[in-house]
């Protein structure tokens, strides 16, 4: 039974893959509606983090083809990081889907 499972990990780790990433559970998007581009914008539960010293939360979405990284101190506003991560200025909602997922990063708990 080992000498398969040798097997396959020496071929996973051939095309770049570890045995631990097989294994992982894929993200969780959820779907807040459409911005006010026109765009679907979805929110990775899986990427909500509470940031206690700035008393907000960091998370990923989906704009378009775009995954930006946010934050938002649940005011109403959020910023988001460009390629470098470097946060711009703080926004204001255009659409109720960046309101709805402000709302839900603010609120989400993981179980």
């Amino acid at each position: 039974m080992l000498r398969p499972m040798t097997s396959a990990i020496a071929v996973l780790a051939t095309l770049g893959i570890s045995a631990t990433s097989v294994n992982a559970a894929p993200d969780r998007w959820e779907y807040m509606g459409i911005a006010s581009t026109g765009e679907k914008v979805y929110l990775n539960l899986d990427s909500i983090q509470l940031e206690p010293r700035r008393t907000g939360y960091f998370f990923t979405y989906q704009i378009g083809n775009d995954r930006p990284m946010a934050f938002t101190n649940c005011d109403g506003q959020f910023q988001v990081a460009d390629r470098n991560e470097v946060y711009g200025e703080f926004m204001k909602p255009q659409s109720e889907a960046i309101r709805k997922m402000l709302g839900r990063a603010c609120t989400y708990r993981a179980r």
